[in-house]
Order: structure tokens, then C-alpha cells, then sequence
């Protein structure tokens, strides 16, 4: 392959990274590269509003709010048939001030707190849900608890999960879910009573996590499972999630293929309201050249590059605008100059952040699903003037940002 060849496909890859930086989740500075996971790989965390049902005995007393929150590592994209995880799992199940003061009546200082029931699905999958209370320990004893403040069970109790293995359907969309969760937890006051509380937990604005598309496009031989990854989020408000997605892509440059990732992501809400509007927030991104890629174009002659993304457009299926260009004025490249053997993380923008939608939702649709578009850009190499124009079509099978239920 020709110089000019390789320079161009190494500008499909910079297309991409515009994509990174219309949608990463982090806070209101760019995206740090040392977060950024392997290609393939999507981090997350996520609050999701619950409903809890609290019994004492029989006696069922009232319903109260809550949050679970959870925390791990999932392919971007399956092939048909492949085995996959979500892995690096944590969490926490939250249940609010009325609990540790019984409405008022006792005050409670510690409690002991076993999850007897915590089911993660993977629709469509087999199998279909996966207990995690069979598989670890979540279970904790004597946690401090102040009287009128939110009580917060952490699991599992040490380390963190691993859920699965799955196994993939032949095509479509793999949803992960929260399928509930049962609580059983033992208030004790300051004067020596303790009081058994029974919570039957279920997701109060919609219950899905993250999907994921199944397509031949990907390599089934071999388990999707990701570890020794990147992940440290700050707590996201109830309702929504923050994280990245380092999808693949194909880039056409000079007539072949060219491999890279490039990472996206933000703050999303997981549900969004029918006569309302979801936005992506706290927005940049990253593209990735591994040590490979990195050592092709440093034998076409390539070290240096810089230039800017033209444009990036997402797919939103059941919603408006339904392509749109997230950076219509362009972002720019700084010069990065490559070293062989070394794989290249470049965030974009450099500094700030960016804000994709508003997204409306369709009139009948059951969920709004924002996926990952194609991508352009005008690359310079080694301080050449001349411009090398790049084209990258969205990935195939679809590299999902958030599949939001319509309520």
C-alpha cells in the first residue's frame, strides 16, 4: 500500500474521533485518555429508580423509592451465537430516609442487610436472567446507619462480579436489564430493638440498562469478556448513566479497510418522557490507533498528524432529528506524532465538553435507541498542506449509545 494510501485511511480514523468528541461522558473538562477502555469494550454506570415494596412479617406497610446502582463492562457488539459477560460488576441498593426512622417511630443506628435476590437479564440471550445473589455473597453486618439518612447496602461484599456467561442470539439486539431485587435487612436501634424488613425491589422508570447489537460482522470464536479495564465514575443522578463506548469502525481510505476505535459516550438519561426530550451531556470523546495501526502508517512514512473532523452523525431510531450531524461546525485535531509499538489515544475537543440533542421521541414507539453514525474529516500528515479527505460509515453490526424506554 502507497503513503497516501495509508494517510488516507488514518484520516478515516481521525473522522472517528470527531465522533468521540460529540459524546463522552465525563465531567465539564475533555476526556481523559487514561479512561478510555479497549476497542469494543463499553463502561458504564448507572442509577435506576426503583420501587420497593417493605413488609414486616406478612404485613405489607407501603411502597417506598429507591435506587440501584450499578457499574460494569459490556461488549459494544456480539456475533451470533457468542458467549459474553458483563464484567468488573459493582453496585449499590439505595432505600431512603423513611426506612431508617420506621416513618418516624424508632431511630435506627446499624443494620444487617442480605440481597437474596439480584437479577441482571440479557433479553433474547441464554440464559435469558442471572441471579447474582447464587453466585456471591451479598450480604453485609453492622453498617452504620444514621436515623433520617438514606440506607446503602454495597455489593458484592468484596471484590466485584462477573455476570454470566451468556450466550448470544443469532441476530438483532441483546438488552441488558434490571430484573429486580429482593432485600431482607434487620434495623437495629439505639435501645436494642430490631426490627425485620422485608424489600421486593422493581425498576420504577423503566428497567434497561444498555443494548447491544448482534451481528456476523463480529468474530464469535471467542468470549466477549473484558477485564483489567478502566472504570472510575463519579455517582450520576437517579435515572441516567455515564460512561464510554470505544466502538469499532471500518474506515475506506485509499481503497482497503482501515481498523480503529473511537470512544464516545456522556451523560444520558435511560428513559425519556413521551411529550419530552433527551439530550447527551458532559460530552467528548477519543479516538484510538492501536500499536498496529500505529506501525502501518509509520511504514508508509506517516509520524505526524493533525486536521479536523468535519462532521459525525448519530442514528436515532423511533425519534427526531433521526441523523443528525453533532458537529456541524467542525472540531479541531491537534498535531500528534506517533511512535511505533505505542497505541495513540487523542481526546476531542482538547478542552470542554459538548452537548448532542435535543432528541424527541416518537408518537408510538416503545423506546428511543441512539446509536453511533457515520463519520468525515481533513487530515494533514507530517505538516503537509495538503488536505486528504476521509469517509467512515457507521458501524456494522450497530455501536448502540442508549436504548431509552418511552414512558
Amino acid at each position: 500500500m502507497n503513503p497516501l494510501s495509508l494517510l488516507r485511511r488514518m484520516r478515516g480514523s481521525f473522522a472517528l474521533l470527531a465522533l468521540a468528541a460529540a459524546l463522552a461522558p465525563s465531567t465539564s473538562s475533555a476526556l481523559d485518555p487514561q479512561l478510555v477502555p479497549s476497542i469494543g469494550a463499553d463502561t458504564g454506570r448507572f442509577t435506576l429508580p426503583i420501587s420497593c415494596q417493605i413488609s414486616v412479617g406478612t404485613l405489607k406497610l407501603i411502597k417506598i423509592g429507591g435506587t440501584v446502582d450499578i457499574q460494569g463492562i459490556a461488549p459494544v457488539q456480539l456475533g451470533p451465537g457468542q458467549v459474553f459477560y458483563l464484567s468488573q460488576g459493582s453496585g449499590a441498593l439505595t432505600l431512603p430516609a423513611w426506612l431508617t426512622t420506621l416513618g418516624g417511630i424508632v431511630t435506627i443506628n446499624k443494620a444487617d442487610a442480605v440481597i437474596s435476590s439480584l437479577r441482571i437479564g440479557a433479553t433474547r440471550s441464554t440464559p435469558a436472567t442471572v441471579d447474582l445473589a447464587k453466585l456471591y455473597d451479598l450480604s453485609v453486618a453492622d453498617v452504620p446507619v444514621q436515623g433520617g439518612k438514606p440506607l446503602t447496602v454495597g455489593l458484592p461484599k468484596t471484590g466485584d462480579f462477573r455476570v454470566g456467561p451468556y450466550v448470544a442470539p443469532a441476530d438483532g439486539r441483546v438488552q441488558f436489564r434490571f430484573e429486580g431485587a429482593t432485600a431482607d435487612v434487620t434495623l437495629k436501634s439505639s435501645i436494642g430493638l430490631k426490627i425485620k424488613v422485608h424489600a421486593e425491589c422493581l425498576a420504577s422508570q423503566g428497567n434497561a440498562l444498555l443494548s447491544v447489537a448482534v451481528g456476523s460482522q463480529v468474530d464469535a470464536s471467542k468470549p466477549a469478556l473484558y477485564e483489567g479495564e478502566p472504570l472510575s465514575y463519579p455517582t450520576v443522578a437517579a435515572g441516567n448513566l455515564i460512561g464510554i463506548v470505544n466502538a469499532p469502525y471500518k474506515c475506506d481510505i485509499g481503497g482497503q479497510q482501515y481498523d480503529v476505535g473511537v470512544a464516545v459516550g456522556g451523560v444520558i438519561p435511560l428513559a425519556v418522557k413521551r411529550a419530552g426530550s433527551l439530550s447527551i451531556t458532559q460530552a467528548s470523546g477519543a479516538i484510538t490507533l492501536p500499536a498496529t495501526t500505529v506501525n502501518r502508517l509509520m511504514d508508509a512514512g506517516v509520524t505526524t498528524v493533525q486536521g479536523k473532523v468535519d462532521e459525525l452523525k448519530l442514528i436515532v431510531d423511533n425519534g427526531t432529528p433521526a441523523n443528525p450531524n453533532v458537529l456541524p461546525g467542525g472540531t479541531a485535531i491537534p498535531a500528534t506524532t506517533l511512535q511505533r509499538n505505542t497505541a495513540v489515544v487523542v481526546s476531542l475537543p482538547t478542552t470542554g465538553t459538548v452537548t448532542a440533542g435535543p432528541f424527541q421521541p416518537g408518537t408510538s414507539a416503545a423506546s428511543m435507541v441512539i446509536g453511533m453514525g457515520s463519520a468525515a474529516a481533513s487530515l494533514q500528515f507530517n505538516g503537509s498542506s495538503q488536505v486528504v479527505p476521509v469517509s467512515c460509515p457507521k458501524p456494522e453490526p450497530d455501536a448502540l449509545l442508549v436504548d431509552a424506554p418511552i414512558i
